[in-house]
């Protein structure tokens, strides 16, 4: 097991509202022709129109494809069936959203709770009396501890926020290597704490809302990148 030092976490979120695509964007594949990963904006909003093409050669003959799934908060498009070389295999992004992720101030502690929800299932005369359970839905809440009162999140509450009121966080437990959990959010409350003799404190909660990420380099990978 490799130790960190707190020292190296960091929160970073996203500020709304997206950037509409001004021009294609080029998705790399990852060796398989099948997960395919966007060359430079990471996250992406999911209420908004996104168009997926598909070329043999990277310049021409570019079609619309939507035999696929996207992986907005990491940008990762993942096909239903390999594309096939010097057929389809060159991939872009035509039309979309992506969000830009700043530093949140102040920010010096983050905790993560995660859990999955189960169902008791016991039948009557189940194997040595033991009740069975089913695992149903997983869920994670997670703080943020500031030393500051910042406006940024709750503003992502409010009517500015056009993508339905998510944001995308970044939770850093290795800021220097980009090792970090990432996923869609919605913030469920704050406190703030000002006392005298003291400095200003502020605790934003939020819960995922979707599949989290946990990503282990700045170059994105199927072998970097995993759904938890």
């Amino acid at each position: 097991m490799t130790a960190y030092a707190g020292i190296a976490g960091d929160v970073w979120i996203s500020t709304s509202p997206p950037t509409a695509l001004g021009a294609p964007e080029t998705a790399n594949d990852s060796g398989d022709h099948i997960h395919y990963f966007m060359a430079t904006h990471i996250a992406w909003d999911q209420t908004k129109t996104m168009t997926v093409q598909c070329s043999p050669n990277g310049t021409t003959g570019w079609v619309t494809v939507t035999d696929y799934v996207f992986l907005w908060p990491v940008g990762e498009i993942v096909f239903n069936t390999a594309r096939v070389v010097s057929t389809n295999n060159f991939v872009r992004v035509f039309a979309g959203s992506w969000f830009t992720l700043t530093q949140l101030p102040g920010a010096h502690m983050w905790k993560m709770q995660a859990k999955a929800n189960t169902k008791d299932i016991t039948t009557f005369g189940a194997t040595g009396n033991y009740a069975l359970n089913l695992t149903t839905t997983k869920a994670a809440t997670f703080s943020v501890q500031m030393y500051a009162s910042d406006a940024k999140i709750l503003t992502e509450m409010g009517a500015t926020n056009t993508s339905g009121g998510i944001i995308v966080c970044s939770f850093y437990w290795d800021v220097t290597n980009s090792r970090r959990w990432q996923f869609y959010a919605l913030t469920t409350g704050e406190d703030t704490n000002v006392v005298s003799q003291d400095v200003n404190k502020q605790t934003v909660n939020l819960v995922n809302t979707g599949p989290i990420y946990r990503i282990t380099s700045s170059s994105f990978s199927t072998a970097t990148v995993k759904m938890l």
